[in-house]
Parts: structure tokens; sequence; C-alpha cells
């Protein structure tokens, strides 16, 4: 029964999460046709202002709720709840002042007047609160409530961005309008479902505070890994070479998510079978598992090899021709996502093992390589430099965290040397 209802959660979140991101790209045929690769690029560089804010406004408060509710009791959870937001409120308020300290600097590198980059924490804030909302239903098992919300209010944020770009010509300030208000909506959605859940209790408690503190803060430096690697490159970008490489390069870059949306459902049904199978160590079923795992690789190739013929296909007959040399960035994306589809297949012994502080070493350490050879590679080949940075660090990414995967928790990788 357990297994059938993890199979169950999972097929919903994959099916979820698929419609959840084809919207936008079945939007890029429209958007590519009514904003600029300027455009892009000046979206592109608010969506990394606001994650990275995110980081230090939110400093992982959702994982610590995530661990406390299976450890609390429901009245002191509902505590602890109430003190992560008033954490909430005096982180935002710090990175208010920081912002507010260097807004100049800041808008001449993201090029953003100085009024987007408060409206930005404003935003963080909200995507923040509504991800508080989403990982309790997580943690309750609640796959349909998470699912049917996540795809409201991309649709909701869609409908906006077609009324304000395409029906009132906003261009670019209409698409973040659109995120903007789709963000606030479901804040206040979220703090109501909260409080209907019954998840708030009001009252302050020291030991709360210094123990969400003592979770997050350690967290930052992998959460600005991840950032580097997945919204550093648009700072760089936009402030070394200007908005129009910057919106080439992210168009290239949704269109390439193909790879990483259908890698990342796989991981989220492959990662509950692999742990049951984990626990039961048996030599049969190890090498049962690194058998599926190199079909996996080689399954994972063919696709890398068919979405790029595809995504020609989607470049020569969908998206409008100002768009056209992103098609140069797609090969090397699509790559790169590759070997992160590969990390997928390696990693989860890590988790399984509770060996993430080694993780956090290895994606922080491989992370500032990152940002030092996009850097280096911009100033030397341009805007295409960045995407030769991502397969480089993607793959070292997964050579390192497979290798330590191996002494964590050892797997008949050489299949040779066993008898099979």
């Amino acid at each position: 029964m357990l297994n059938n209802k993890i199979l169950k959660n999972s097929i919903i979140y994959i099916i979820g999460d698929i419609l959840n991101k084809a919207i936008p790209f079945l939007m890029l045929p429209i958007l590519t046709k009514y904003l600029t690769p300027s455009d892009y690029g000046i979206i592109a560089s608010f969506g990394s202002f606001v994650s990275f804010l995110t980081i230090f406004i939110g400093i992982s408060l959702n994982s610590a709720i995530n661990v406390a509710f299976f450890k609390l009791d429901r009245e002191t959870l509902r505590v602890y709840i109430v003190n992560a937001f008033l954490i909430l409120a005096f982180s935002t308020l710090i990175v208010f002042f920081i912002v507010f300290i260097f807004d100049k600097n800041i808008s001449e590198k993201l090029l953003l007047d100085k009024e987007w980059l408060y409206i930005g924490i404003l935003v963080s804030l909200s995507q923040f609160i509504i991800l508080l909302n989403t990982t309790l239903w997580i943690a309750e098992q609640n796959p349909k409530a998470y699912s049917i919300y996540q795809f409201a209010q991309t649709l909701l944020i869609t409908i906006l961005s077609i009324l304000l770009v395409v029906g009132y010509n906003f261009g670019w300030k209409g698409r973040i309008l659109s995120i903007i208000i789709g963000g606030f909506s479901f804040a206040i959605i979220s703090l109501i479902l909260l409080k209907k859940r019954d998840y708030f209790s009001f009252g302050y408690n020291i030991e709360d505070i210094k123990h969400l503190f003592k979770f997050g803060i350690p967290m930052i430096p992998h959460q600005l890994a991840g950032w580097i690697r997945t919204s550093g490159d648009t700072i760089l970008l936009i402030s070394m070479v200007g908005a129009n490489a910057t919106g080439l390069f992210t168009v290239g870059y949704q269109v390439s998510m193909i790879m990483s949306v259908l890698t990342s459902a796989f991981n989220r049904a492959w990662s509950p079978y692999l742990y049951s199978q984990l626990k039961i160590d048996s030599k049969e079923k190890k090498i049962k598992i690194v058998k599926i795992t190199y079909l996996y690789f080689i399954g994972i190739f063919i696709l890398f090899i068919l979405l790029y013929f595809f995504s020609n296909l989607i470049f020569k007959y969908f998206l409008d021709r100002k768009f056209l040399a992103s098609i140069e960035f797609v090969i090397y994306i699509l790559l790169a996502n590759m070997f992160n589809g590969m990390y997928f297949m390696v990693v989860n012994y890590l988790f399984y093992t509770q060996k993430t502080d080694k993780l956090a070493i290895i994606t922080f350490s491989i992370s500032l390589i990152h940002f030092i050879l996009s850097y280096s590679f911009i100033k030397y080949y341009g805007a295409i430099g960045v995407a030769y940075a991502g397969v480089i660090s993607m793959f070292l990414t997964f050579l390192a965290v497979w290798f330590y995967a191996n002494k964590s928790y050892p797997m008949p990788w050489n299949l040779w040397r066993w008898d099979v």
C-alpha cells in the first residue's frame, strides 16, 4: 500500500510538473513575436535579482519547517511557523536596507530602474510565502493541492502576460508586472490557506528563532551555489555584454529546458524506488540498479541528440526569426542538462546516506569554478562562453558527486568485475 501511494504521488507530481513547465514553453511563440531579445534580457535580469534576494530573505526556512513537520507536535509546529514568519519579516527588512544603500550600483549593473529593485524585494517575499505553503502540502503528502495550486499560479501569470504584452503592448514591463501580480495574489491566497489549515499560533519563542537561524544560515552557501549555476550567468551577461545577448541566451535556455523537465520528472519517480531497493541491501538488486542506471545514461544521450534536432525545428517554425541566433546556445545547454540528468542518478546515494555536507562542499566549490569560467569565457568568447562554462561545471559536478556517492554507498559500477 505504501509503495502504491508513493507511486501514485510521484505520478501526480510528474504530471503537474510537466504541465506547469509546459505553459511557459508554449508561450514562447507568442512572447518572442511581441518581445525583443533586449526585452527578454531585462526580464531575465529581474528574475535573477529576485531569486538572489530569496536566498537571504528565505534563508531556507521552508526546509526547516519541512523537517519540523515530522518532529514537532501540532501546537508546537504552529508556533514554530509563526516564528519563521517573524524571521522572514526581519530578513526582508535587512535586505531592503542593503538594497537601499547599493541601489544605484545594482540598478546600473542589472539595467533596471531603482523602483524595480524594491518591487523585486516584495516579489521575493511573496514567492517565499508561496514556497512555505507548498512545502507544507508536500509534507502533508497532498500532491493534488500542490500541483493544482502551482498550475493555477502559472496560468494566471500566463493570461496576464498575454493581456499586458500582446493586448496592451507593455513590452518587458508587461511580463514582469504579470509575475508581480501573480506572486502577490498567490502569496495572499497562501496566507489564507495556511490560516484555514490552522498553521498559525501566535507566540514568540526564542528557541525556535535560534533553531531556525542555526538551520538556515549554513544553507546559504549551498543556495548560493545553485543560484550561481542557474541565475548568476544572467547577471554576468547583462553587466558584461548587455540585454540583447542576455535575451538570446535566455530563449535558448528556455527551449533547452525540455531536457531538464523530463529528467527531473523521472528522478521524482526513480528516487523513491531506489531508496526502497537500497534498504534491502541485496547484491542482485544493486547490480540491477547499476544496469538500469547505465541504460538511463545511454537513453539520455539519445534524448540529447533527438532534442537538439527537435529544437532546430522549434526555432525554424515556431519562434520569431529575431531569436534565431539563440540556437547556438542550445546544443551546449542541452549537453549541460544531460550531465545534470546523470547527476540526478548518482546524487540520491548521498541523500540516502545523509552525506549532504559533502554535497554542499562539491556544489559550492564547482559553482565558484563555474563563475570564474563564465566570467573568463565571456571576456574571450562573448555570450557563448557562459554555455561553455555550463557544460564543464556540470560535467565536473556529475563526476565529483558520482565519486563521493560511491565512497558513501559502494555500488557495483564495474559490472565486468562482478558475477552478473
